[in-house]
């Protein structure tokens, strides 16, 4: 994490003469809080500023916006060194959206911006206003930014509401930029950009390197269940059996990890690729209507797998956990979850969670995880609610159900009862991994786990 002047300092700020990057925002006031580090840091090197806003409120309120909480940028707006747009008459002007006019017109910014003495072109544009059938066009739009930008003196900032995003939207948002800056920005303090690249060699680094182990083995042996350590006195067989159980669970993590892997980057390339020819197979006019009546089926069933495919994928290792961190991965996670089971899940954050360590986040969610599974198979409440909050020295994760229970004589057992289930004893064992503890409450109104981790 870092303040505001450290990361103004960073690509924020003095970055490379031109960079492209996204952010994920859940609220205008959010977005606000990052647009106002980002201009001030351009306004302060002489450069031009424009932002195209999607606010329901239009260009006045955008403006009134960026006042309340930055009112010395009055007089930036007084010698007209920065620009409100409405997404209207940048993105769609005429009507529609253009990718080869929207380009146009910000390499005319550019021009005009230089010729009137200013260091270079500093833009953000929000894209709330996106309907579904502009989607393709726009990422094209977008990886065709990424490709020509160097070329120019301009700082693109592109955010996006995330509550609109489907956890494949995202990844192809973040494939189409630089870079990506962090998902949530907190008062005062921001987190770091994340190279894309780098998240997705380290993805890949880990998925073969899980690969090869199950190649060779298949399975965990002695040797990587107590390495360069005997089975002796020395260590109890309580903590024998925890560490197995740690082993077990970080090798299960890596299988789910090399699988979802494979699922995207591989199955489900092939559905898209076999969508694709059965489309084209579609528009002969020669071919017999049995026959197109056959492929519009054949169509609809393997888009329907895909679909499907990438679902399962997310489930078992969401990229949205790696690359934006815990608080953004659950609240994807959950809308994938709603669509493959009867539960309907409310996801609430009380406070900006930002990053946690990376061994804190993947086990926080596998918690979630079980947590719901465990719900969906056994309890038999229709509705949960999943809450995160981070305080000063902590996180703290709940999960409720509105099942009936289990009874009262019994919750104080449950905090150690093995007759609970594997699922109830791998939350355990995730917390304790990670220095938290778990509690348990239960009433004829429904079940709470309370997992809290000491930061």
């Amino acid at each position: 994490m870092t303040n505001d002047h450290a990361t103004e300092s960073g690509y924020i700020g003095n970055g490379p003469s031109s960079i492209h990057f996204c952010k994920f925002h859940t609220n205008p006031r959010e977005l606000v809080d990052t647009l106002v580090p980002y201009f001030a840091a351009g306004l302060r090197q002489n450069e031009f500023c424009v932002w195209v806003t999607s606010d329901p409120s239009g260009v006045e309120g955008a403006r009134i916006g960026l006042r309340e909480v930055a009112p010395h940028f009055d007089r930036y707006f007084d010698m007209g060194q920065i620009e409100i747009w409405d997404y209207r008459d940048w993105y769609l002007r005429g009507g529609h959206f253009d990718a080869d006019r929207v380009l146009g017109q910000w390499v005319e910014k550019e021009k005009q911006s230089q010729d009137s003495g200013y260091k270079r072109l500093r833009v953000t544009g929000d894209t709330a206003w996106l309907r579904k059938e502009d989607w393709a066009d726009f990422m094209a739009y977008e990886a065709e930014v990424n490709r020509v930008l160097p070329q120019h003196r301009i700082i693109g900032l592109c955010t996006y509401p995330v509550d609109g995003c489907t956890a494949e939207a995202v990844l192809e948002v973040i494939r189409n930029h630089q870079m990506v800056l962090g998902l949530t920005a907190g008062e005062g303090e921001m987190t770091e950009c994340v190279s894309v690249k780098a998240a997705h060699e380290d993805l890949s680094r880990t998925n073969d390197n899980s690969h090869g182990q199950m190649e060779q083995t298949g399975h965990l042996d002695a040797a990587e269940v107590m390495p360069n350590e005997r089975l002796g006195s020395e260590t109890s067989v309580s903590e024998q059996g925890q560490r197995l159980s740690a082993l077990v669970l970080e090798q299960r993590d890596k299988e789910r990890r090399w699988i979802a892997g494979q699922l995207h980057e591989v199955t489900a390339q092939n559905l898209a690729s076999i969508a694709f020819h059965f489309a084209r197979l579609q528009q002969r006019e020669s071919l017999p209507s049995e026959t197109k009546s056959i492929l519009e089926e054949c169509d609809s069933l393997c888009r329907q797998s895909l679909e499907q495919v990438l679902t399962l994928s997310h489930l078992l290792h969401p990229p949205i956990l790696d690359l934006l961190g815990l608080a953004a991965c659950l609240r994807l996670y959950i809308r994938d979850f709603m669509k493959l089971s009867r539960i309907h899940v409310e996801f609430e954050t009380r406070s900006e969670v930002g990053r946690l360590r990376p061994e804190v986040e993947i086990h926080l969610f596998r918690i979630v995880q079980e947590a719901l599974s465990s719900i969906d198979s056994h309890s038999g409440s229709l509705n949960a609610i999943v809450r995160l909050e981070r305080r000063s020295d902590q996180v703290i994760l709940w999960v409720e159900d509105f099942s009936r229970g289990v009874p009262a004589a019994g919750t104080a057992a449950m905090q150690g009862a093995a007759d609970l289930g594997l699922g109830i004893l791998e939350i355990k064992e995730r917390l304790r991994k990670i220095g938290g503890q778990l509690e348990i409450r239960s009433s004829n109104r429904g079940t709470m786990l309370t997992g809290s981790v000491r930061l």
